[in-house]
Protein backbone atom coordinates (compact mmCIF):
# COMPACT_ATOMS: atom_id res chain seq x y z
CA UNK A 1 0.00 0.00 0.00
CA UNK A 2 2.34 2.53 0.47
CA UNK A 3 4.85 2.03 -2.69
CA UNK A 4 1.43 2.26 -4.74
CA UNK A 5 1.08 5.97 -2.57
CA UNK A 6 4.51 6.71 -3.23
CA UNK A 7 3.46 6.19 -7.04
CA UNK A 8 0.89 8.59 -7.08
CA UNK A 9 2.82 11.88 -8.56
CA UNK A 10 1.07 13.95 -5.61
CA UNK A 11 2.24 11.89 -2.70
CA UNK A 12 5.47 11.33 -4.33
CA UNK A 13 6.04 15.06 -5.00
CA UNK A 14 5.27 15.43 -1.29
CA UNK A 15 7.59 12.78 0.10
CA UNK A 16 10.43 14.19 -2.23
CA UNK A 17 9.97 17.76 -1.03
CA UNK A 18 10.46 16.64 2.26
CA UNK A 19 13.99 14.88 2.03
CA UNK A 20 16.85 17.16 1.09
CA UNK A 21 18.78 14.79 -0.94
CA UNK A 22 16.23 15.98 -4.01
CA UNK A 23 17.06 19.24 -3.48
CA UNK A 24 20.29 18.02 -3.10
CA UNK A 25 20.75 16.27 -6.68
CA UNK A 26 18.77 19.01 -8.78
CA UNK A 27 21.66 21.50 -7.16
CA UNK A 28 24.85 18.90 -8.03
CA UNK A 29 23.40 18.08 -11.27
CA UNK A 30 22.69 21.75 -12.46
CA UNK A 31 26.48 22.68 -10.94
CA UNK A 32 28.02 20.32 -12.59
CA UNK A 33 26.37 20.96 -16.03
CA UNK A 34 27.65 24.40 -15.90
CA UNK A 35 31.34 23.87 -15.76
CA UNK A 36 32.96 23.99 -19.19
CA UNK A 37 33.30 20.80 -20.85
CA UNK A 38 36.76 18.78 -20.10
CA UNK A 39 36.91 20.37 -16.80
CA UNK A 40 39.39 18.55 -14.74
CA UNK A 41 36.91 17.88 -11.29
CA UNK A 42 37.70 16.15 -8.18
CA UNK A 43 35.38 14.28 -6.29
CA UNK A 44 36.29 15.22 -3.22
CA UNK A 45 35.04 12.49 -0.53
CA UNK A 46 33.18 10.70 -3.47
CA UNK A 47 32.07 7.12 -1.52
CA UNK A 48 29.41 5.57 -4.00
CA UNK A 49 30.14 8.58 -6.34
CA UNK A 50 26.61 9.37 -6.69
CA UNK A 51 27.31 12.46 -8.88
CA UNK A 52 29.87 10.56 -11.62
CA UNK A 53 27.07 9.80 -13.73
CA UNK A 54 26.59 13.34 -14.26
CA UNK A 55 30.56 13.79 -14.97
CA UNK A 56 30.43 12.46 -18.46
CA UNK A 57 31.62 15.45 -20.39
CA UNK A 58 33.95 16.69 -17.41
CA UNK A 59 37.69 14.59 -16.72
CA UNK A 60 36.11 12.75 -13.68
CA UNK A 61 38.57 12.01 -10.61
CA UNK A 62 37.38 10.68 -7.33
CA UNK A 63 39.37 11.22 -3.60
CA UNK A 64 38.38 8.93 -0.61
CA UNK A 65 40.11 7.54 2.51
CA UNK A 66 37.27 4.23 2.26
CA UNK A 67 37.48 2.81 5.51
CA UNK A 68 33.62 3.40 6.07
CA UNK A 69 32.16 -0.31 6.32
CA UNK A 70 29.14 -0.54 8.65
CA UNK A 71 28.40 1.78 11.73
CA UNK A 72 29.65 1.03 15.01
CA UNK A 73 26.66 3.19 16.96
CA UNK A 74 23.29 2.70 15.61
CA UNK A 75 20.94 6.21 15.29
CA UNK A 76 16.80 5.93 15.72
CA UNK A 77 15.14 5.06 12.48
CA UNK A 78 18.03 3.91 10.42
CA UNK A 79 19.95 0.62 9.69
CA UNK A 80 23.26 2.62 8.68
CA UNK A 81 24.89 3.91 5.18
CA UNK A 82 26.17 0.21 5.48
CA UNK A 83 23.71 -1.57 6.06
CA UNK A 84 24.26 -5.09 6.79
CA UNK A 85 26.65 -5.76 3.75
CA UNK A 86 28.93 -3.09 4.47
CA UNK A 87 29.59 0.48 2.78
CA UNK A 88 29.83 0.30 -1.41
CA UNK A 89 32.78 2.52 -2.72
CA UNK A 90 33.07 3.51 -6.46
CA UNK A 91 36.87 3.46 -7.93
CA UNK A 92 39.14 5.66 -6.13
CA UNK A 93 42.13 7.60 -7.79
CA UNK A 94 43.31 8.90 -4.75
CA UNK A 95 42.84 6.91 -1.43
CA UNK A 96 44.36 9.43 1.33
CA UNK A 97 42.67 12.10 4.09
CA UNK A 98 40.10 14.94 2.27
CA UNK A 99 42.69 17.32 4.58
CA UNK A 100 46.63 15.50 2.81
CA UNK A 101 45.57 14.61 -0.92
CA UNK A 102 48.98 13.98 -2.61
CA UNK A 103 48.34 15.62 -5.75
CA UNK A 104 50.26 19.32 -6.95
CA UNK A 105 48.88 22.76 -5.74
CA UNK A 106 46.57 24.53 -8.74
CA UNK A 107 45.73 21.07 -10.71
CA UNK A 108 41.73 21.04 -10.37
CA UNK A 109 39.49 23.26 -12.19
CA UNK A 110 36.60 22.43 -9.70
CA UNK A 111 35.64 19.96 -6.57
CA UNK A 112 32.78 18.55 -5.35
CA UNK A 113 32.19 17.41 -1.86
CA UNK A 114 29.01 16.50 -0.60
CA UNK A 115 27.83 15.55 2.75
CA UNK A 116 31.36 14.71 4.05
CA UNK A 117 32.83 17.61 6.76
CA UNK A 118 30.61 16.23 9.48
CA UNK A 119 32.60 12.64 8.74
CA UNK A 120 36.10 14.36 9.12
CA UNK A 121 37.82 15.71 12.05
CA UNK A 122 39.55 18.44 10.49
CA UNK A 123 37.12 20.35 8.10
CA UNK A 124 38.54 23.63 8.33
CA UNK A 125 42.02 21.86 7.05
CA UNK A 126 39.69 19.89 4.05
CA UNK A 127 39.18 23.37 3.06
CA UNK A 128 42.44 24.80 2.89
CA UNK A 129 43.71 22.03 1.30
CA UNK A 130 40.57 22.51 -1.66
CA UNK A 131 41.77 26.26 -1.74
CA UNK A 132 45.52 24.64 -2.42
CA UNK A 133 44.57 22.24 -5.53
CA UNK A 134 42.10 24.86 -7.03
CA UNK A 135 43.46 26.79 -9.72
CA UNK A 136 42.68 30.66 -9.75
CA UNK A 137 39.32 31.16 -10.55
CA UNK A 138 38.44 27.41 -10.08
CA UNK A 139 34.85 26.40 -8.58
CA UNK A 140 34.22 24.87 -5.36
CA UNK A 141 30.56 22.99 -5.03
CA UNK A 142 30.40 22.05 -1.75
CA UNK A 143 27.13 20.58 0.75
CA UNK A 144 26.92 19.61 4.30
CA UNK A 145 24.37 19.40 6.66
CA UNK A 146 23.52 22.21 9.02
CA UNK A 147 22.08 19.88 11.33
CA UNK A 148 22.04 15.85 11.34
CA UNK A 149 21.67 13.02 13.38
CA UNK A 150 24.42 10.29 13.70
CA UNK A 151 25.35 8.58 10.90
CA UNK A 152 27.98 6.31 9.00
CA UNK A 153 29.48 5.86 12.80
CA UNK A 154 32.82 5.64 13.76
CA UNK A 155 33.04 8.81 11.45
CA UNK A 156 30.67 11.37 12.69
CA UNK A 157 32.18 14.20 14.52
CA UNK A 158 30.11 16.88 13.51
CA UNK A 159 26.17 17.55 13.66
CA UNK A 160 26.49 20.39 10.81
CA UNK A 161 27.82 24.06 9.88
CA UNK A 162 26.18 27.23 9.82
CA UNK A 163 26.05 29.89 7.05
CA UNK A 164 28.66 31.78 9.27
CA UNK A 165 30.89 29.15 8.58
CA UNK A 166 31.22 28.92 5.54
CA UNK A 167 31.70 32.71 5.75
CA UNK A 168 34.56 32.99 7.78
CA UNK A 169 36.02 29.44 6.34
CA UNK A 170 36.05 30.13 3.41
CA UNK A 171 36.85 33.80 3.10
CA UNK A 172 40.03 32.82 5.23
CA UNK A 173 40.89 29.97 2.70
CA UNK A 174 40.97 32.38 -0.40
CA UNK A 175 37.45 31.53 -1.27
CA UNK A 176 34.70 34.05 -2.41
CA UNK A 177 31.13 32.68 -1.87
CA UNK A 178 28.85 32.72 -5.20
CA UNK A 179 26.08 30.39 -3.42
CA UNK A 180 25.00 30.41 0.03
CA UNK A 181 21.53 28.76 -0.28
CA UNK A 182 19.69 27.10 2.82
CA UNK A 183 18.10 23.39 2.63
CA UNK A 184 14.74 23.68 4.25
CA UNK A 185 13.68 24.95 7.44
CA UNK A 186 12.79 24.65 11.36
CA UNK A 187 9.25 23.17 10.12
CA UNK A 188 9.98 20.69 7.47
CA UNK A 189 12.79 19.43 10.01
CA UNK A 190 10.26 18.89 12.91
CA UNK A 191 8.04 17.33 10.12
CA UNK A 192 10.96 14.65 9.03
CA UNK A 193 11.95 14.06 12.96
CA UNK A 194 8.57 13.46 13.74
CA UNK A 195 8.02 11.02 10.22
CA UNK A 196 11.11 9.60 11.59
CA UNK A 197 10.33 8.93 15.13
CA UNK A 198 6.78 7.40 14.05
CA UNK A 199 8.75 4.98 11.79
CA UNK A 200 10.35 3.74 14.16
CA UNK A 201 7.75 3.31 17.09
CA UNK A 202 4.75 1.24 17.09
CA UNK A 203 1.12 1.70 15.14
CA UNK A 204 -0.65 3.73 17.95
CA UNK A 205 2.25 6.16 18.07
CA UNK A 206 2.56 6.66 13.87
CA UNK A 207 -1.54 7.03 14.42
CA UNK A 208 -0.56 9.84 17.35
CA UNK A 209 2.25 11.94 15.24
CA UNK A 210 0.00 12.45 12.06
CA UNK A 211 -1.57 15.30 13.38
CA UNK A 212 2.03 16.99 14.48
CA UNK A 213 3.22 15.52 11.14
CA UNK A 214 1.19 16.94 8.69
CA UNK A 215 0.96 20.40 10.50
CA UNK A 216 4.48 20.85 10.06
CA UNK A 217 4.43 19.58 7.11
CA UNK A 218 2.16 22.42 5.41
CA UNK A 219 3.65 24.78 7.45
CA UNK A 220 4.89 27.83 5.54
CA UNK A 221 8.47 28.32 5.18
CA UNK A 222 9.60 31.91 6.73
CA UNK A 223 12.86 33.55 6.91
CA UNK A 224 12.57 33.52 11.05
CA UNK A 225 11.96 29.61 10.47
CA UNK A 226 15.06 29.11 8.07
CA UNK A 227 17.32 31.29 10.12
CA UNK A 228 16.36 29.39 13.31
CA UNK A 229 17.26 26.23 11.76
CA UNK A 230 17.62 24.16 8.18
CA UNK A 231 18.64 20.76 7.54
CA UNK A 232 21.87 22.05 5.31
CA UNK A 233 23.31 24.49 2.81
CA UNK A 234 24.45 24.63 -1.13
CA UNK A 235 27.13 26.30 -1.68
CA UNK A 236 29.48 27.78 -4.68
CA UNK A 237 32.43 29.39 -4.17
CA UNK A 238 35.70 30.49 -6.74
CA UNK A 239 39.21 30.76 -5.40
CA UNK A 240 40.42 33.65 -6.08
CA UNK A 241 43.62 34.83 -7.77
Amino acid sequence: MKSFLLKLPIVGDFFRNLNNQTARDVFVKQQLGALSVGALLLDAGCGSQRYRQFCGRLKYRSQDFGQYTVDDKKALGSDGMGGDTGYQYGPIDYVSNIWEIPEKDQTFDAILCTEVFEHIPYPIAAVAEFARLLKPGGVLILTAPANCLRHMDPYYFYSGFSDRWYQKVLHDSGLEIKVLEPVGDYYSWLAVEIARTAAAHSILSKLLLIPAFLYFAFKKKTALSTNTLCEGYHVVARRLA
